[in-house]
């Protein structure tokens, strides 16, 4: 089943909106993976029931007509509580919609469901949730990856067709990976963030899942636009045109990995190697490149995310809304109980971390340090852009771990999205695509900015050899 198809069975009256969704809420309330923070079945019946109408009474229909999407619960629906996964903000409703939210509402869809998450967005194993961690679907003792974590999961196991995340780091695409589905994460400014709560303004894009590459450009096609209530967001519609596309002939950059010093394991290894055999013998030109700054994409990203998190999150304090201690003092206890009780433990390193680099003591060195670094690897990758159509990675360096390894080791969390966040760092575009069934290894196919729609139909042919093999 994909978009268009659940759209026919609509139009020829083989099922009802209404009693698809009703179908797709009961997979929610039997979940057994913890994907799910909440849902409101009132609303997204009574949803159901006025598309049946609109589709009785012979209006046009909208690119998701019908089509339950899940959306992570750190972008607003205002029937929908947004909670972030963080007891800060456990019983919070927000007021309006992110313009994401609204562009699939005026396109006839469904906002079926709020996704759980590694509190607010940090981390890369779906485990810090205020509400407890997701499992992965293909095997349960294993981590979704994240932050996107139950975005991920919804699509993996069938709940829905596609999904919203956001990707500051991989968090769309690393989860992607290790569920075995399609993650998207547009060039920065192709998505609006109005109405997403900011981990770090610099890296932060709303992010996309699906199973195959017509639903993933469908549901891309939808959610974008301009926003003139974000200064970041693109001034113009992009057109996701889905033109013929042919590995013959295209310049395919691939990583330079001597002496294994990305530490890519075995497995994924292989799985990468194969793919850029499939895509080599449909006729592309395969060279290796040096990443002699991205290979510190790494450290840099640390610096530069933990340091606007510090930022971001300074306005959570549980005086204005959020959680609010009931055993305080004074008010100077009451903000630092608020916020170390209210944030987990891994908001608060990051936090921690970043106040330290912006401290005016140090002259912010470090933080000064990161942004040079960053501006070298953009270079870098300009100039990549300037000889290749796209460069090829695989999306993570290693398969998902078991449960609990992330929290027993928190510099894990940065150890398997190296390739994942130099597209962040340099605003480029980038696709996560299955190379095998199962749990396995994926590649990444990254363009310059811009080039999303190039790259989504590139993913859509390797997806056509991958299955032709």
């Amino acid at each position: 089943m994909n978009i268009n198809k659940t759209i026919e069975k609509y139009k020829n009256k083989e099922i009802s909106v209404y009693d698809h969704t009703k179908k797709v809420l009961e997979k929610i309330k039997n979940d057994k993976t913890n994907a799910y923070i909440s849902f409101n079945e009132e609303d997204s019946l009574e949803r159901a029931k006025y598309l049946d109408q609109k589709l009785k009474s012979g209006e046009n229909l909208g690119k998701l007509f019908g089509i339950p999407v899940s959306v992570k619960d750190n972008i607003s629906y205002k029937n929908m509580k947004l909670t972030c996964a963080s007891k800060m903000l456990e019983d919070f409703t927000p007021l309006y919609n992110a313009t994401v939210v609204e562009n699939i509402l005026d396109e006839d869809g469904i906002i079926i469901g709020k996704t759980n998450m590694d509190e607010f967005a940090m981390g890369g194993s779906g485990e810090t949730s205020y509400f407890g961690p997701v499992l992965n679907p293909l095997d349960e003792n294993l981590i979704p990856g994240g932050s996107s974590s139950g975005s991920a999961v919804s699509v993996a196991k069938g709940d829905v067709l596609v999904s919203l995340g956001t990707d500051t780091g991989g968090s769309v695409r690393q989860p992607a990976s290790y569920c075995n589905i399609i993650g998207y994460k547009p060039t920065y400014s192709m998505m609006s963030r109005y109405g997403v709560v900011a981990m770090a303004n610099t890296l932060d894009q709303v992010s996309l899942f699906a199973n195959n590459v017509k639903d993933l450009r469908i549901l891309a096609s939808a959610v974008q636009s301009p926003d003139q209530m974000d200064m970041t967001a693109s001034l113009e519609k992009y057109k996701f045109s889905d033109d013929d596309f042919s590995f013959e002939g295209k310049k395919v950059a691939i990583i330079k990995n001597d002496n294994n010093e990305f530490n890519i394991t075995d497995s994924v290894y292989e799985d990468y190697k194969n793919a850029i055999d499939l895509i080599k013998n449909k006729g592309a030109i395969i060279e290796e490149v040096d990443l002699k700054y991205s290979k510190y994409a790494n450290e840099v990203y640390s610096v530069v995310m933990s340091s606007e998190v510090s930022s971001n999150l300074s306005r959570f304090d549980g005086i204005r809304y959020g959680y609010q201690t009931e055993d305080y003092k004074d008010v100077e206890e009451l903000f630092i109980k608020n916020r170390s009780e209210g944030f987990g433990e891994n908001v608060q390193r990051r936090i921690a971390l970043g106040t330290m680099y912006l401290s005016s003591e140090d002259n912010q060195r470090i933080y000064k340090q990161g942004l040079k670094i960053r501006s070298l690897i953009i270079e870098e990758l300009k100039e990549i852009f300037d000889k290749y159509h796209f460069l090829i990675t695989p999306t993570t360096v290693d398969l998902p771990s078991k449960l609990g390894i992330y929290t027993d080791n928190p510099l894990k969390d940065f150890s398997s999205d190296i390739f994942n966040v130099i597209v962040n760092l340099a605003g480029l575009c980038g696709v996560s695509v299955p190379v095998r069934k199962g749990i396995s290894g994926s590649i990444q196919i990254i363009g310059d900015r811009f080039k999303d729609k190039e790259i989504i139909n590139a993913c859509e042919e390797f997806e056509r050899i991958k299955n032709e093999d």
